[in-house]
């Protein structure tokens, strides 16, 4: 299957169609045909947790749904690469069939280090300076927050350690590399309302059982005082980091991982961390000692807002670990049937990529204008979950809260068209974007001509006279259809 980097098709232009179907009775017919299609973004306000939900503005609940990218400056476009702006408008593009609500963004320290290099990702802590961190942030992290903040869809910016073992949370050094970078980091993207921030990818060890043969994540169960103790300790090691963020962006979501690759995830509920507006992570892939999901995941989710940022599979060829193997109809499901028993976790899969496995796309040779092609069949997890994230596209989104992203101008004094405040796109003074995602496109025309004799609107025609002649009726339609 190609799941094709470029779009473009001949389409008929949008003044010929009203010159040879009719005008209004035609535009009515066909706004009956185009319903609720979705657009590329969605409202982005901040969210803030309310129990075990994350909620927006408006107190609606809100799950949000997405994929994986790599690191920016690793994606730098080359012959066999793309740029992470150019990737995120391919994850959310709904002419693919893709409905991505959140991206997750690695930021590895070997990449920031090494500008893309990434030196195996095995790299000691203290080695980038606050300058070198700040380049990195302008060159590859500002366009992908930029690019999300435009499109309209929700940013995970995530500090992404995760291959030494030997290498432990408690290090010094390492707390002060973390020290310094959510001080630069979330002092940065404080008045971001669509980022969230992750604290730590994959702290590893120590963790009750470290270093003895066969230890498994199951020693992380409700009955072990040990097990017990792990978590407190990583609470107390990974609190100031948590308090480093909170201090420099009060208001922005903490997602808060666990030891041995953030699979501990069942102590969350327990004991929590102190602050506001936390929610915390979970990571399982075809991992057999974490099954049923229920146990390790959901029964924190009960109690707190539960992030899976990480998870996938891929098909056992022989040589795939134990804990990558998987398959549509067995992991698959399991994660599909965690999902829709815990209607409050968020999910991101791994990876929207054709290299960091699982991928979700066939690694291609013809550099970066040829065509991905999509995983596809049973044991391929690339289309499956790109067909669940279509299937829950509109499943608990985010409702504006009046206020746009950067280049709109708010609705003001303006009443709610169909529970949204429309928003002016360009500053003229018309309210176009009637579904408030930051976009003109047909579903906004189709909302204002459901709409337009109605009080919301007809008490305020200097918002939708888009024809001019002082009045709004259906040649405002009309001439909203024409500037789509």
């Amino acid at each position: 299957m190609r799941d094709h980097d470029t779009t473009g098709s001949d389409r008929q232009s949008r003044r010929q169609f009203l010159k040879t179907t009719g005008a209004t009775a035609a535009l009515a017919a066909g706004l009956a045909t185009v319903g609720t299609a979705a657009a590329r973004g969605i409202p982005t306000p901040r969210l803030h947790r309310d129990g075990k939900w994350m909620k927006d503005p408006s107190d609606n609940e809100v799950t949000l749904r997405g994929v994986n990218v790599v690191d920016p400056a690793r994606a730098k476009e080359t012959t066999w690469r793309r740029a992470i702006p150019r990737v995120v408008e391919h994850a959310t593009d709904p002419e693919r069939d893709w409905y991505s609500r959140v991206i997750r963004l690695p930021m590895q320290p070997a990449d920031i280090i090494e500008d893309g290099k990434g030196n195996g990702a095995r790299v000691d802590p203290g080695g980038f300076s606050e300058s070198k961190l700040q380049t990195y942030l302008d060159d590859y992290v500002q366009p992908v927050v930029e690019t999300t903040r435009e499109i309209g869809v929700y940013l995970i910016l995530d500090y992404h350690r995760h291959k030494s073992q030997e290498l432990e949370y408690t290090d010094p050094d390492l707390h002060d590399e973390l020290m310094m970078f959510w001080e630069v980091v979330a002092s940065r993207y404080a008045e971001e309302p669509h980022v969230l921030f992750e604290v730590y990818n994959e702290p590893i060890s120590p963790y009750y059982g470290f270093r003895e043969r066969g230890a498994s994540a199951e020693v992380a169960n409700p009955d072990d005082e040990n097990a017990e103790q792990t978590w407190l300790d990583w609470r107390a090691a990974a609190q100031p980091w948590v308090d480093t963020i909170q201090a420099n962006a009060p208001e922005a979501p903490v997602l808060i991982g666990s030891p041995r690759w953030s699979q501990w995830t069942f102590w969350s509920s327990i004991h929590e961390f102190e602050g506001e507006n936390l929610a915390y992570t979970g990571h399982v892939y075809g991992h057999p000692g974490l099954r049923p999901l229920d146990e390790y995941f959901g029964t924190p989710a009960e109690e707190v807002p539960i992030f899976m940022t990480e998870f996938g599979y891929e098909p056992d060829d022989g040589e795939t670990a134990e804990y990558m193997a998987g398959s549509n109809e067995k992991e698959g499901q399991q994660f599909v049937d965690f999902f829709e028993s815990h209607p409050n976790v968020s999910w991101q899969v791994w990876c929207f990529d054709h290299i960091w496995a699982p991928a979700m796309f066939s690694k291609d040779t013809g550099g970066p204008d040829e065509p991905w092609e999509l995983r596809s069949g049973p044991l391929q997890h690339g289309q499956f979950f790109r067909d669940y994230l279509k299937e829950t596209r509109s499943d608990r989104l985010p409702e504006g809260d009046g206020s746009t992203t950067p280049g709109t101008t708010p609705g003001g004094d303006l009443d709610p068209v169909d529970g949204t405040v429309p928003q002016d796109l360009d500053g003229d003074g018309l309210h176009e974007d009637l579904s408030g995602d930051g976009t003109l496109n047909f579903p906004d025309v189709n909302q204002f001509f459901q709409h337009t004799d109605s009080a919301a609107v007809q008490d305020h025609p200097d918002a939708y006279d888009f024809d001019g002649d002082g009045t709004v009726d259906s040649q405002d339609v009309l001439a909203l259809f024409e500037m789509v």
